[in-house]
């Protein structure tokens, strides 16, 4: 079973500032992601900015990792043996994921 990183996304109240700051600082460009969300290109992992209109202070769950997997249902079953915790199932266009919450309370998705 391999586990790799696939993207850092961000919460933001405002995601269009937020993605435009990030592309700026990043020397890159953004891009519509579909769904709300914004893909910022501009180095060796895609930084995606989420909407989160409840966000208005920096909160545990302000920055998760994204984790792809060639076999999710294993890779959630092992982030549970290791202490994780299941929060809920999503889906969308893009495809289906697992939210969890790591050993510290921090947000995760394993898709």
């Amino acid at each position: 079973m391999a586990v790799t990183m696939s993207a850092i996304t961000l919460n933001s109240a405002d995601p269009a500032r937020t993605a435009a700051f990030w592309a700026a600082l990043l020397d890159g460009h953004w891009s519509a992601g579909g769904n709300g969300f914004i893909h910022v290109h501009g180095g060796p992992l895609l930084l995606i900015v989420q909407p989160a209109p409840e966000r208005t202070t920096p909160a545990s769950t302000d920055v998760h990792l994204d984790l792809r997997s060639d076999d999710a249902a294993a890779a959630v079953l092992r982030a549970v043996d290791l202490g994780a915790r299941v929060v809920t199932t999503r889906s969308d266009s893009h495809g289906s994921w697992t939210v969890l919450r790591d050993v510290d309370g921090r947000a995760f998705c394993i898709a």
